[in-house]
């Protein structure tokens, strides 16, 4: 097994390779986003496992690979065909000897994957929740028209305004969750450098031109009209939640998401989070996918 911070551009190539065939064989990426931008980072320790000598077509093939995030975060993955053969095994074995701490995550709550880390003496100690919304029809957004409090004006994301107190903001929206809440003003410069960014999407609160809420939306492309958007994140400043800015900035968006006639969209949320769950199901969504973090036994 190979261990390392750091990837060549070949193996950066062969685990996106290996992601792509077990995410359409699974029908669920094993690697989040945080996992992914670490290909290109030092933020992860990387267990690559290869073919051994003598494995024929296979010999020196990727066939498995885990990520150890540093907030210590696991997630990996084993080629289809080599499954069932102590691969994965081997992979949580090395990830647990990197962290003991480590949260193990079964993306898609897949029955399997969930059996082998109960089998292993891993514990289920945190469920993230997809919830989707259907936007094809001609019903409108269940809630009151999407007019900002008074005080409050809508507008779209301005890195040169706003990035600064966005992170402000995020880190106090998100003080108890376990990586939104960590994101630096780096991490923010990294996702807004990514190809799919789109500062239209990112609708931002401003009280007194300050930032106090915003609401990003992802889509594959920018503009894309062809496929589900993701509610990326939501947050609302301390100082007025309970003042309805989140539920504003999210109708908002639905209506915006709406009439360009994007089909449908989807966020995530942690199970736990009832106030959330609340605010989604008013506006119409509805559970479509679990995930999963287990632990190894005695570990918080």
């Amino acid at each position: 097994m190979i261990t390392t911070a750091a990837l060549s551009p070949i193996r950066r190539e062969a685990i996106l390779d290996l992601l792509a065939t077990a995410t359409a064989h699974d029908g669920v990426s094993p690697l989040d986003e945080a996992a992914t931008l670490a290909l290109e980072s030092r933020d992860a320790r990387h267990l690559l496992l290869e073919a051994p000598a003598g494995a024929g077509p296979t010999e020196g093939a990727l066939i498995g690979y885990a990520s150890v995030l540093s907030d210590g975060t696991v997630q990996g993955m084993v080629r289809p065909g080599h499954r069932r053969n102590g691969h994965g095994t081997a992979l949580l074995r090395a990830a647990l000897e990197e962290r003991p701490d480590a949260g193990i995550w079964a993306h898609g709550a897949l029955e399997g994957s969930l059996a082998f880390l109960a089998g292993a003496g891993l514990v289920e100690t945190r469920r993230l929740l997809t919830l989707r919304r259907d936007l094809g029809g001609t019903d409108p957004v269940p809630t009151a028209s999407p007019t900002p409090p008074e005080g409050l004006r809508l507008a779209a994301f301005d890195p040169a305004r706003d990035a600064e107190r966005w992170v402000e903001v995020n880190a106090a929206a998100f003080a108890d969750h376990p990586e939104q809440g960590a994101l630096t003003r780096a991490d923010l410069d990294q996702r807004l450098a990514q190809p799919w960014f789109d500062a239209e999407d990112m609708m931002v609160a401003l009280r007194e031109e300050e930032l106090v809420g915003f609401v990003w939306v992802k889509r594959e492309r920018p503009g894309d009209v062809d496929a589900d958007a993701e509610i990326y994140v939501v947050a609302t400043d301390p100082s007025v939640q309970g003042l309805g800015v989140g539920g504003t900035l999210m109708a908002a968006s639905l209506v915006r998401l709406q009439e360009a006639g994007v089909p449908g969209v989807e966020l995530y949320v942690e199970a736990d989070n009832t106030a959330a769950l609340r605010l989604y199901e008013t506006l119409g969504f509805a559970v479509s996918g679990r995930d999963v973090q287990m632990r190894a036994t005695g570990e918080g």
